[in-house]
């Protein structure tokens, strides 16, 4: 009993974090992501919709079918010509493997993990180890020959284990329902204002500026931040072709990205000699190679970039040691928290916060649908 309600409840919360994921690629909503941008990134990989089908729509009948069999691993009826058990060991088996070649797909092709995909995983084993635990033969039925009294106690027995699971499965269900309910709800924007709670632009004119096409885009981005950096090229791409107006505005997660703040403020200096987008390039095309060196080593890297992208250096370290650079970075930073952002990158289309995919399709499409008629 208790490890078919193990596997019960497995494949509850496996279905609960695929349909949680499925909303988010229909919508193209970003909703709550315990890994940073890791879910933005998964979604805008080639491996988001094998066969032109949502990723998360697999699992989901994945998790629906092996929740289906669970409850008949208590019947004598055969499943696929196999007795239930079996079956269910079958199908956690598949699910286990193909829940191991996604998490390797995220940890050596995308280097992006998504939370919600590594609760579809951890399920995925749950169930594998619960459809191991239980047996493979089919489960003892009342039959003629056995005594009356045999037979009521097997037939007692096996109704009460239903309705065991029964409860299992209506309480776990509901549960996971109402969590579903409630990350949507938290993850749900839309109706945001172009101007901050203190009734500021959105995109300071002093900010960093790229192209001149007629609908804005506000980036508040991470230098640190692996999908700050993926996306870079596509909205660089987009506002050189004169797309849309980029407005980069900076909003370093110190708290997870040791040399964030640094590296804001390196490429503030370097917009103060008129280099932001050539010293934000270089920033994001090396980001490995600065991202974990300590904060002396990270000012003498940043130093040399600088002396890359051809800035007067000592023009450059005195702008980056300034107070003058750390309030622009602290304006920015204190105007995302008033929006109560949190992650990056985030972007504002025409003034509001979008929540779409991070593939240069998806943008390109949500600027066409912002862009005023000719």
């Amino acid at each position: 009993a208790r490890w078919r309600a193990t596997a019960l409840l497995a494949s509850i919360v496996g279905a609960a974090a695929s349909a949680y994921l499925l909303v988010e690629y229909v919508t193209g909503q970003s909703g709550v992501c315990l890994t940073g941008s890791g879910c933005d990134l998964v979604r805008a990989s080639a491996f988001a919709y094998p066969l032109g089908i949502p990723t998360p729509l697999y699992g989901l009948v994945f998790y629906l079918v092996a929740g289906w069999v669970v409850p008949r691993t208590l019947d004598a009826k055969r499943v696929g010509g196999r007795a239930p058990g079996t079956a269910l060991l079958a199908l956690a088996l598949a699910g286990a493997l193909a829940s191991i070649t996604l998490t390797a797909l995220e940890a050596f092709v995308i280097k992006a993990y998504c939370s919600w995909c590594l609760v579809q995983a951890g399920a995925s084993v749950v169930l594998l180890v619960a459809a191991v635990a239980l047996p493979r033969r089919e489960p003892v039925q009342p039959a003629a020959g056995h005594s009356r009294r045999s037979r009521q106690q097997v037939s007692q027995a096996l109704a009460g284990e239903r309705r065991s699971l029964w409860r299992t499965g209506l309480f776990g269900g509901g549960g996971a329902a109402l969590a579903v309910a409630a990350l949507l709800a938290a993850g749900a924007t839309g109706g945001t204002p172009s101007t901050s709670p203190d009734g500021s632009s959105l995109a300071p004119a002093a900010n960093p500026h790229l192209g001149t096409g007629a609908v804005e885009v506000v980036e508040f981005a991470d230098f640190q931040c692996p999908g700050c950096a993926a996306i870079a090229p596509i909205l660089a791409e987009i506002a050189s072709s004169d797309g849309m107006t980029l407005v980069y505005r900076y909003l370093p997660l110190d708290s997870i990205h040791a040399n964030a703040d640094a590296s804001a403020r390196a490429a503030a200096a370097a917009a103060r000699n008129g280099a932001f987008w050539q010293m934000s390039a270089a920033l994001y095309a090396r980001q490995n190679e600065w991202k974990d060196l300590s904060a002396p080593d990270a000012d003498a890297f940043f130093r040399t970039l600088a002396s890359d992208v051809g800035i007067d250096v000592e023009v450059w370290q005195a702008a980056y040691d300034s107070s003058e650079i750390s309030a622009v970075v602290n304006t920015d930073r204190q105007a995302a928290a008033g929006l109560g952002l949190n992650g990056t990158p985030t972007l504002f289309i025409d003034g509001q916060l979008y929540g779409g995919a991070l593939s240069s399709d998806a943008i390109r499409a949500a600027i066409a649908a912002a862009a005023p008629a000719s």
